[in-house]
């Protein structure tokens, strides 16, 4: 890659989503910034803790020179596909027209096992039968900054955007028999990434009545820069029911897909993940 940043965007997304937005607009009543009713629609301040059941899936590359490039799966690494993790959300609402919301989704998980395919990993050849211990964690951190388009006394529709950093760190330790049995030889190969991927965002709010609302958000950017090249896709689905004014209990489905490469001296790191599966989550508004 270049020493200048060279930003590659694709323009079909963009046009699409412009387009979805421009005929959601159409659909909402032209009352703008109406007194709310809602109150996530008038309290300033927005917490959501939760839950997320998540079906994993994970392409993870440590190619090195010299060495032949082996995309591991979780299956490989002896990690399950499908576990629990905690998110939890904050919204700030600055004024009528502009929010600000800041993210955190933490994945962790590992294991000791059995290596039953042949792969490398970070200059490390692991052979079918070796004692391994993998263990792989992926934290995304996400901000975003939102501009409300059309607002009426029960919906909102805000487009905007901001960073996803995603911080992966992968380790696996392989243990194997060297000259019959009379020593064991363990290497390890690691590798991480934090790649900061910004992304447009659109967000739609309903409140079918002062209880029940329900909210879909969509995000999505691709490009390269510098030593970093990145696509992200993201969709969620939320819909709530509050039990006071302030304490709402949630429930939905989200999906994110995200392939970072980050280009080393040495090789390069690529981290190609989708998480998808249900989030529950108690909000508190105030």
């Amino acid at each position: 890659m270049s020493s200048e940043p060279s930003r590659v965007v694709s323009t079909v997304p963009v046009v699409w989503l412009a387009c979805s937005l421009t005929s959601a607009g159409q659909l909402i009543p032209s009352v703008a910034y109406a007194e709310a009713d809602h109150p996530h629609l008038k309290k300033k301040h927005l917490l959501n803790l939760g839950g997320y059941r998540q079906q994993s899936k994970a392409s993870l590359t440590a190619a090195r020179r010299d060495f032949e490039v082996t995309p591991v799966d979780l299956e490989s690494m002896g990690l399950k596909d499908r576990d629990t993790t905690w998110l939890a959300e904050y919204r700030y609402r600055q004024s009528d027209r502009w929010q600000y919301s800041l993210s955190v989704y933490r994945y962790r998980v590992s294991v000791d096992t059995t290596a039953e395919t042949e792969f490398n990993f970070d200059n490390v050849d692991v052979q079918v039968g070796a004692a391994l211990k993998s263990s792989l964690a992926i934290n995304t951190y996400a901000f975003d900054a939102m501009y409300t388009l059309r607002r009426t006394d029960r919906s909102e529709l805000s487009v905007g955007g901001g960073f996803h950093v995603l911080d992966n760190d992968v380790v696996i330790n392989s243990q194997r028999s060297v000259n019959n049995n009379d020593r064991e030889e363990i290497q390890r190969g690691r590798a991480s990434l934090i790649a900061p991927l910004p992304n447009i965002r659109a967000t739609y709010f309903h409140a079918f009545t002062p209880k029940v609302s329900m909210t879909a958000t969509a995000g999505w950017l691709s490009l390269s820069y510098n030593e970093y090249d990145g696509d992200f896709c993201y969709l969620r689905f939320k819909a709530e029911y509050l039990v006071t004014d302030a304490l709402g209990l949630n429930a939905g489905f989200q999906f994110a897909s995200i392939d970072a490469q980050e280009s080393l001296d040495r090789g390069y790191n690529r981290f190609d993940v989708e998480f998808s599966g249900v989030t529950v989550g108690v909000s508190y508004a105030f």
